[in-house]
């Protein structure tokens, strides 16, 4: 067995902490949220994946486990593959090999610069960063997302969260739904309010 597409609903467990790995998965048009837990049951997301992203790559050829939760954010199409035939194409592919360390790579600037992004940027100016991520990801500006994955995403209170969003609609760049989600009016309003870790970011990637 080799990759098959399966499409998934927004909310589905792909994978949860301690499991072992037994699929990779590489989404296309949904969009995966990865969230650590602590043994006092608090959690926290800490990034969103979409098509050029990949769930269990590196677990499947290191531990074999998890230790983290994979959870669809958005709904859509996610091609899989069982490990074993992702490991045995993973040690016959140099180029595939190639890709994970660069993909890795990514993510580990990634993971430094949100840290310092945490510490030196105003909610206001993370969110909208979010928002813009969120929209190159999904291929949209209607994201089905509440206040309350956003505060999990950004590690604040939904109220902080929701204070945040009520300055970007004064602005004129998003709107919010009635029936929840939010929708990018206007990109270059959102990205004039953007932290500068996006553009920080787009240099690294466009370097790897």
């Amino acid at each position: 067995d080799r990759f098959t597409a399966t499409e998934f609903a927004a909310g589905k467990d792909l994978h949860r902490p301690g499991e072992e790995v037994d699929q990779v998965q590489f989404p296309t048009t949904a969009v995966v949220v990865l969230g650590v837990e602590t043994l006092a049951g608090e959690s926290v997301n800490v990034a969103l994946l979409g098509p050029e992203g990949a769930v269990g790559v590196f677990e499947a050829c290191g531990s074999r486990q998890i230790y983290h939760r994979a959870t669809v954010q958005f709904g859509g199409v996610i091609w899989q593959a069982p490990a074993g035939t992702y490991r045995t194409l993973y040690e016959a592919s140099a180029g595939l090999r190639t890709a994970v360390h660069k993909y890795m790579e990514t993510l580990m600037v990634e993971a430094r610069q949100y840290v310092a992004c945490n510490a030196l940027h105003s909610v206001e100016n993370r969110l909208a960063r979010t928002l813009l991520d969120a929209c190159e990801k999904c291929g949209s500006a209607k994201l089905p997302i509440t206040q309350v994955a956003l505060a999990h995403l950004l590690g604040v209170q939904r109220t902080t969260v929701a204070a945040a969003i009520s300055a970007l609609q004064r602005g004129g760049s998003i709107r919010t739904g009635r029936g929840g989600g939010i929708e990018v009016l206007s990109h270059a309003q959102l990205e004039t309010a953007a932290c500068s870790c996006r553009d920080s970011l787009a240099y690294v990637r466009r370097d790897i």
